[in-house]
């Protein structure tokens, strides 16, 4: 399986076709250039010729193919096979023909296949020959819905896939139709909210031409009176019109669900009161307390009415499904907790305090289907929150200034902020990045790119590679003096006989000496051993992460302890463990650190590199070397 680097990589050269500089793959890649070297050769090693190489660089093998998790891509399309004929089934012989596999690789397949259902309300049966789906209308969109969320490439093929089923009308369409009816409204979508909206629509369209509608929904003459059933009903009139799909009442009530909560220009914000027409007020509350607690804790401002709105009716399913023990499965939950470890992390502080307050299980696919509404949530705000700072200098001539300006801030949009200036403002910029197109003002300046007065392709090709090097320099300087400042000598135990030790023993004797050297207090142990209930924190890598909940050190720091022998802690063998306590006073700070740490160490090459080190000071500079390669 491709990682997200490898995969990164091959569909960047695959885009330009053309023979790329290690140079300029390393800018794209946001590392070094020998660091591209060693990633090309891995593919090569995995994937032979999948990249060639010559003196003008590299590009993609167009004459290879590269399978990245083909197994859990051809599981899937077995599960779509079976889908769409649910009543006779399919003839096992002819779905291992169609798919160019043997029929004992069938077998295995559809046994992985049972595996991945084995928490939903649906079941693979035999009957002769044949093999079929059963269970619900519902559970089995649920299911596929759930595939849609995968990180890895498979999102994208089983949006083609869907794209197959209703060929006769394309998402890009369905999505511009969604869009015109919701504009009519005055409801404004972010891109996310309003591509999900097409992809549930379309496996709804897909299922109904296919003759299966929904039997049920939760308070359907509740929600037939709400303001969304009309837009539902909309939408679905004129792909009555000019397609011919007919949606039953149900249909349009489990549609309304969609837009409840959606931005609207003529009405105030969803209230209390009708919001718990379909969600338990008692879940509302609890979602209102453990929000605010997000806040105070993580210093993260999650209020956002469409977002709670969304998680809330997420939640509400969440609820029921642990009363009755059927949680919906998610197989990428290791690519997320490795991805995006603050995300997952916020996730599994959020998935216990509901515990706490709605008296349920949260297991581990279920905080990352919570992480995966975080982090579409992030992601629409990280561009204002990371803009780099240009200042233009020119030797204006016919508002050159002007209209340079709105070139840059057309073509890198939310990347940036971009102001002009005159000669007096350019002293203090010495650590900013300053485009001008006066070659002597170039020459004098750390941070600047020349330019022509009228930009070409070629100056803002030259002005993204600055900014993308600029940042992560800064970054990198940034994390360097945070690993300094956050692990100290006195916290650093260096291969440590580790025969006899537990996972247990090993954050006990860690915390002992956080709390000699004053960093907690005796409830940081009952919090960390808290944590680890609600989900172990080691990594396939061999790491282990443990931290407390809740931000309650006396001040920020990270215990690190290498073991001689690799001990097991849950599922995974871990010789390197990294104790994390932060200060509630800290945590900005500290999320910029946590989450360049856990992707470094959540590389099986760079946690075998850490924990083989002998000392302190090795450690620390074998992490810096790390972090300023961009390994």
């Amino acid at each position: 399986m491709l990682s997200k680097k490898e995969k990164d990589l091959c569909n960047y050269l695959k885009k330009i076709s053309d023979w790329v500089t290690s140079a300029e793959l390393a800018v794209f890649c946001s590392c070094t250039t020998r660091t591209i070297r060693n990633r090309v050769a891995k593919l090569n090693q995995s994937h032979p010729s999948l990249i060639l190489s010559s003196r003008l660089g590299y590009r993609f093998n167009e004459n290879k193919q590269y399978q990245n998790n083909g197994e859990v891509d051809r599981v899937s399309r077995i599960f779509l096979a079976l889908l769409k004929q649910p009543k006779k089934g399919v003839d096992f012989y002819d779905l291992a023909d169609s798919l160019f596999i043997s029929e004992s690789t069938l077998k295995q397949d559809i046994q992985r296949l049972k595996s991945n259902l084995l928490n939903d309300p649906i079941q693979i049966v035999f009957e002769g020959n044949y093999v079929k789906l059963t269970g619900t209308e519902r559970a089995k969109r649920g299911y596929l819905i759930s595939l849609l969320y995968d990180e890895s490439d498979l999102q994208e093929k089983l949006k083609q896939t869907i794209q197959d089923m209703i060929g006769y009308l394309s998402l890009y369409k369905l999505n511009g139709l969604v869009q015109e009816v919701l504009s009519a409204h005055h409801m404004q979508l972010n891109q996310y909210v309003l591509d999900n909206i097409s992809l549930h629509l379309a496996i709804s369209m897909a299922r109904i031409k296919q003759g299966h509608t929904l039997m049920s929904c939760p308070k359907p003459e509740i929600l037939k009176r709400k303001s969304t059933f009309k837009i539902a009903e909309e939408i679905a009139d004129r792909l009555t019109q000019e397609y011919e799909i007919y949606f039953s009442e149900i249909e349009l009530v489990q549609l309304s669900l969609l837009f409840i909560g959606m931005a609207n220009e003529t009405q105030t914000p969803i209230t209390n009161e009708s919001f718990t027409c379909f969600v338990d007020p008692e879940i509302i509350q609890a979602l209102e307390k453990v929000l605010a607690e997000v806040e105070r804790t993580y210093l993260v401002d999650l209020h956002d009415t469409a977002f709670f709105n969304q998680l809330a009716i997420h939640l509400q399913s969440l609820y029921h499904r642990s009363r009755y023990d059927t949680f919906t499965r998610n197989n990428s939950l290791m690519d997320l907790k490795s991805a995006y470890p603050l995300t997952y992390d916020l996730a599994v502080y959020i998935a216990s305090l509901i515990q706490e307050q709605l008296s349920i299980k949260i297991n581990d696919d279920e905080i990352a289907f919570i992480a995966l509404h975080i982090g579409a949530y992030l992601e629409n705000e990280r561009y204002d929150k990371n803009r780099m700072s240009l200042y233009l200098f020119v030797n204006d001539y016919h508002d050159i200034g002007k209209k340079m300006r709105e070139k840059l801030m057309s073509y890198f949009g939310k990347r940036v902020t971009v102001d002009v200036i005159e000669k007096s403002d350019l002293a203090p910029l010495s650590s900013e990045l300053l485009i001008t197109t006066d070659q002597a003002i170039a020459s004098a300046y750390e941070h600047v790119v020349k330019v022509q007065p009228f930009l070409r392709a070629k100056d803002l090709k030259k002005i993204a590679q600055a900014i993308d090097t600029l940042s992560m320099t800064r970054k990198n300087s940034h994390i360097c003096h945070l690993i300094d400042t956050l692990i100290p000598a006195d916290l650093y135990f260096g291969q440590v006989a580790s025969k006899d030790l537990t996972p247990v023993m090993i954050r006990k004797r860690l915390y002992q000496r956080m709390q000699q050297a004053d960093y907690v207090d005796q409830m940081f142990l009952c919090e960390v051993e808290k944590r680890e209930k609600m989900s172990p924190t080691s990594f396939p890598s061999g790491i282990a992460v443990p931290h407390a909940v809740a931000r309650v050190a006396f001040k920020s720091g990270v215990s690190i302890m290498t073991l001689r022998h690799a001990i097991i802690w849950e599922n995974y063998p871990v010789k390197l463990v990294a104790c994390i306590a932060i200060n509630q006073a800290d945590a900005r700070v500290f999320n910029r650190f946590f989450e360049q740490f856990i992707m470094l160490v959540s590389d099986d090459m760079n946690a075998k590199k850490l924990s083989s080190c002998s000392s302190h000071a090795d450690f620390i500079s074998t992490l810096k070397a790390m972090v300023m390669a961009g390994d």
